[in-house]
């Protein structure tokens, strides 16, 4: 990444690991590397290009920091975001981030990913995030510092009630991924990482396949999803009666359990709330 590029953002994140497959890095299957590509990633067109996982410069909260007050020195006004995945010293490595001088930490939990990801990492690996964002947002909040870190939720938020729910264990907000690729038709056929795997055009480089694709009708997709997303969000807290959605941030008290009723007790529970 250049510094000219990180002085035009106003975001910039780290990404240390993806809840899908964390510990198993990245890899663009040569099929995908086309010249433009090539051109972004200094690479050759048509190679294979792996993004190990570890980064060998940070093996502490100092070094962490480091790289850190880099990016802040580039661009004062870029906020600094830490992806991590949900092991089970999560909680840990959401303060190490915030005394690392991070403004953003994002949760990525498992059943995220694209049919690119491996499901034996998807499935297996990483906590739920369900149960990350409490265990992260309870010791943030015993340690002082709630208010001063904004935590992202993302990996297996399909729905606005999946939003609401993880909203209420503890995250100020979430990052949305296959729901974007549903609202753009795709169809889940589990060939993200082939170069011309994708029918609909979405997770792919070919110049033909991208073209099924009109950015008009793209962007009116995920609008029309986001607006749904809020008209339901805004309908809960009605019923919960919250003006805002700060106000059901760790509100765990407003969740019900239902694992434990049968499937008519679920639909009487379900009306009830």
């Amino acid at each position: 990444v250049r510094e000219e590029t990180i002085q035009r953002v106003r975001i910039v994140e780290f990404k240390f690991a993806q809840g899908a497959k964390p510990g198993l890095g990245g890899h663009l299957l040569g099929d995908k590397v086309t010249p433009s590509v090539a051109r972004m990633r200094e690479a050759v067109a048509g190679s294979a290009l792996f993004s190990p996982f570890p980064f060998h410069s940070v093996y502490s909260v100092e070094d962490h920091k480091k790289h850190i007050d880099w990016i802040k020195q580039v661009n004062p006004r870029a906020l600094v975001a830490v992806k991590v995945s949900t092991p089970t010293d999560v909680d840990m490595v959401a303060v190490g981030s915030y005394f690392a001088g991070a403004h953003i930490i994002q949760l990525d939990g498992s059943y995220g990913g694209t049919g690119a990801a491996p499901d034996i990492a998807k499935k297996n690996i990483a906590m739920p995030i369900e149960y990350a964002v409490p265990k992260v947002h309870r010791f943030l909040r015993n340690e002082g510092i709630r208010d001063r870190i904004t935590i992202i939720a993302s990996g297996g938020i399909r729905t606005p009630h999946d939003m609401a729910k993880i909203i209420a264990l503890g995250a100020d907000g979430v990052c949305l991924g296959t729901a974007d690729l549903v609202a753009l038709e795709c169809v889940r056929c589990h060939n993200c990482e082939s170069g011309r795997g994708c029918a609909r055009g979405i997770a792919t480089t070919d110049p033909e396949l991208t073209g099924l694709i009109d950015p008009q009708w793209g962007t009116q997709r995920i609008t029309n999803m986001y607006s749904a997303w809020m008209r339901v969000l805004r309908s809960i807290l009605r019923r919960l009666g919250m003006r805002s959605v700060r106000e059901l941030v760790g509100r765990w008290d407003v969740l019900v359990h239902l694992d434990h009723l049968q499937p008519e007790g679920v639909q009487g529970e379900m009306e009830r709330v």
